[in-house]
């Protein structure tokens, strides 16, 4: 497996009360990622080093943002280019933000990127990713 480690998040009032996971197996993973609900877990990480990770947040509705670096400079997110340049209201890593509507993607394709970077390091060929250096206006999210 490709990712050292697995940051949960959950968040309790506003204290992130996580936790992290050494070498998660795939399972570990995708429970993870399926308990996204947008509310009290809003983001799980999945991190090979200081500079490689990728990012799973959001889940209220069946909406997820994924995002990758391998530097932590330069991020790719999973785009669906047919939801246009509508934005709308996510919950991230426990923030409230605007983000476009095409970085967000349905739960069987942040699954599937998952598994691919998870276990190779690799974005999943299937996926669209675009780099993209700002994602969102973060405001308040309570």
């Amino acid at each position: 497996m490709f990712v050292l480690d697995l940051s949960v998040e959950k968040w309790v009032g506003p204290l992130d009360e996580g936790h992290l996971i050494d070498n998660p197996t795939w399972q570990q993973i995708e429970s993870a990622i399926c308990e996204l609900d947008g509310k009290t877990k809003t983001l799980v990480t999945l991190g090979a080093d200081e500079e490689t990770y990728m990012t799973i947040g959001g889940g209220e509705g069946g909406k997820y943002i994924v995002s990758v670096t391998f530097d932590n400079i330069d991020f790719y997110n999973s785009v669906d280019r047919s939801l246009g340049s509508k934005m709308e209201k996510l919950v991230v890593g426990g923030q409230l933000g605007n983000y476009p509507a095409k970085i967000s993607v349905d739960l069987q394709t942040a699954l599937l990127a998952a598994q691919t970077f998870a276990r190779s390091g690799e974005l999943e060929e299937s996926v669209t990713w675009e780099n993209s250096e700002s994602l969102a206006m973060v405001g308040s999210a309570r």
